[in-house]
Parts: structure tokens; sequence; C-alpha cells
């Protein structure tokens, strides 16, 4: 398994991936093991590569997973990113509101059904943290409530810590945070 910064030949993969796991395309039982609320196409990847990063997990020719990466002043954001930013106000980590550190978006992350519980997730969080230490101390995620394997794997599996939720457009959204330190 090879875990590298995205190239742009990689951006079709990222592409199918992220569509094969969005709600609309899964079973009631698929979507009981996680899924992604977003459709980016390949211009945004590539504009987002381009700010920070994306960080792809590669199995032999096949894409296995990615997860982006985003300076949180980067614009146009989503509107579920804008409300997660909002509430920065009311959050703290180690103490600290989230407003007085340095943090970047993560996510999407998305692993293909066939790679998933073989530690993959982990590997592409601490190539996220290698990536971004030094320029960011925080990275935030936000979390569909409907989406509850996704929480566990970034809170139980991945050690995140859960802040409080927020809501956007009459749906509900975990803040998770983690530290880049190693």
């Amino acid at each position: 398994m090879e875990i590298r910064l995205a190239r742009s030949e990689d951006y079709p993969e990222i592409v199918r991936l992220q569509l094969q796991n969005t709600p609309d395309r899964l079973t009631e039982t698929e979507r009981q093991q996680g899924f992604v609320v977003s459709s980016m196409d390949e211009q945004q990847l590539a504009a987002i590569n381009q700010a920070l990063g994306i960080v792809v997990a590669v199995d032999g020719e096949q894409l296995a997973g990615f997860v982006c990466m985003a300076p949180s002043q980067t614009q146009p954001r989503h509107p579920v990113v804008e409300a997660m930013l909002a509430s920065f106000g009311q959050q703290q980590f180690n103490g600290q509101p989230l407003q007085q550190q340095r943090v970047f978006v993560y996510g999407p992350v998305c692993i293909g059904r066939q790679w998933r519980g073989q530690g993959i997730l982990q590997k592409l969080l601490a190539a996220v943290k290698d990536h971004v230490r030094g320029r960011y101390e925080l990275g935030a995620a936000f979390i569909d409530e409907r989406n509850p394997h996704s929480l566990a794997a970034h809170v139980q599996g991945l050690k995140m810590t859960a802040l409080a939720p927020f809501s956007c457009q009459q749906q509900r959204y975990q803040l998770v945070v983690f530290s880049t330190a190693a």
C-alpha cells in the first residue's frame, strides 16, 4: 500500500470512489458502514490539492482511499464548512478557543469497501499530520449525525476529540478535531 500526495491522474478515481459512497447510491445497510456527503469534481479536487493537499492510498493500480485537506480560509466554502467554522467561536480544544488556533479542514475522507478495516485510515491520518505539521495546530472535520460509523472511526478509532455539534440546513453535524503534533 502506497500512501502519498495525490496527482492529477488520481482525480478521476477519487471522483469515482466518492460517487460510489454518497448516501443516494448506497443501500441502508451500506450507509451504516459510512458515506461521504460531498461530490467534488476534478476541478475542485485540483484546487484542494493545490491549496493544501489530498493524501491517497494506492494498492497496486487501484485507489484504496483518500482524504482532502484545505486551509480554513479557502473560498468559496461549502455551506457545511461555513457553518462549522462559524461554530469555532463557541468551541475550545486544550483550553484554547478554536479561533485562536491554526486550524485546517480535514475531509472528506473515504476508504473503498474492499480496503476497510485494514488500517488505511490510520495511515492516511499519519500522512496528513506529517504534511501539515508546523503550519497548522489542529485539523477539524464535520461528520453527519446520520453517519455513526464515521464518527466512531474518527473518535474511537483515531482518537479525535468530539466537540459541540452544529447545524446547517436543518441537518446536525458533529465537529471533531485533532492535534497535528506527533
